[in-house]
């Protein structure tokens, strides 16, 4: 989809003290083997700070950078893939109210781990029929024990814990949104079910997740070179239909935000899937923070101004999948770096 006036006016992260991957290792909490393999260096860890407290400090700063008011706020949405610290609880509104916007309709989305990217969609289609002039979107998680073992719940990636939080304009910014695209191919949800039943009651608190084991369980009934053909697809469809619909060619990106995920078995690397080196991608600071959920786009995007990797007429690529599998990406052009950079 092609936006006319859909600006990105501010960012703002919220991450917890990283922990050097190799302590986990030394600890018996990380393999030495997936260790060589995912390529973490350090993974952010917050014990201390519930996920909505997170997302609260990570939009006081983007709204502080957007210089926008509550008045500007048409629509605040959050994004989460695990517990945000109460059952049966909008996280949404109470991030809404605690950064004073008490009257903004707040809404909690999912969709795994693409929920950062998707909910950008949401919220610009929201703002299009809106009175006010901007738009919220944050994610927030913290992969806590007894549940969630961040070091072995996924075979390919290390979770890790913080805030994020993107404020849309419809009327100017520091970057213009010139495309989205999404992809979806829901047969693929059985990736993290496997042959689960289904229950009246999280049993996560007595039994921990094991995506590994349920990704096994759907691997035995399923062609699992098939499966990664069919997730690329996505990811590619998504990615071209970003890029036609900006009238941007794939040479004119200067920069690509992919997840936080690690590195693969082999040699072959999602880099090598884009057709892009790994050096234009934001692997080096994602090796940094561990997956961050839906936050890694937000951050990759964040680290690339403050460093300086990015200059006015830049465009920038961000492309995230999530299980289910869902993919969206998003071509961001750079109309002058930030002040706040």
């Amino acid at each position: 989809m092609r936006w006319e006036n859909l600006y990105l006016a501010g960012l703002g992260s919220w991450l917890p003290p990283a922990v050097p991957a190799r302590e986990a290792v030394d600890a018996g909490l990380l393999d030495a083997e997936r260790f060589k393999t995912l390529g973490y260096t350090s993974i952010c860890v917050g014990e201390q700070t519930a996920p909505a407290d997170m997302a609260v400090a990570a939009i006081d700063v983007a709204v502080g950078r957007a210089g926008v008011t509550s008045r500007d706020v048409a629509l605040l949405l959050h994004g989460s893939l695990w517990f945000q610290g109460l059952d049966i609880w909008p996280t949404a509104s109470y991030v809404a109210d605690r950064t004073g916007h008490p009257a903004v309709p707040a809404f909690d989305v999912q969709q795994r781990c693409n929920v950062g990217l998707g909910a950008i969609e949401l919220a610009a289609a929201a703002l299009r029929g809106a009175r006010g002039t901007a738009a919220v979107v944050s994610t927030a998680d913290r992969f806590a024990p007894p549940a969630v073992d961040r070091w072995t719940m996924h075979d390919f990636n290390v979770y890790g814990d913080g805030g994020t939080a993107m404020v849309l304009s419809s009327r100017s910014g520091f970057a213009r949104i010139r495309s989205t695209a999404t992809v979806a191919d829901n047969t693929l949800e059985g990736q993290t079910r496997g042959d689960a039943p289904f229950t009246t009651a999280s049993l996560a608190a007595s039994d921990p997740i094991d995506l590994l084991a349920r990704s096994g369980q759907y691997a035995r009934v399923t062609d699992t070179v098939r499966t990664s053909v069919r997730i690329g697809r996505v990811l590619l469809m998504a990615r071209n239909a970003a890029l036609k619909d900006a009238g941007v060619k794939a040479g004119q990106i200067r920069r690509v935000i992919t997840p936080a995920t690690g590195r693969l078995p082999g040699d072959s690397q999602l880099h090598d899937l884009l057709g892009v080196p790994e050096s234009t991608t934001t692997w080096e600071y994602g090796r940094t923070t561990g997956h961050v959920g839906g936050g890694d786009w937000a951050l990759g995007l964040e680290h690339l101004l403050r460093t300086g990797a990015l200059d006015a007429g830049d465009h920038v690529l961000l492309l995230g999948g999530g299980a289910g599998y869902t993919c969206t990406a998003a071509v961001v052009e750079i109309l002058e770096p930030p002040e706040w950079t």
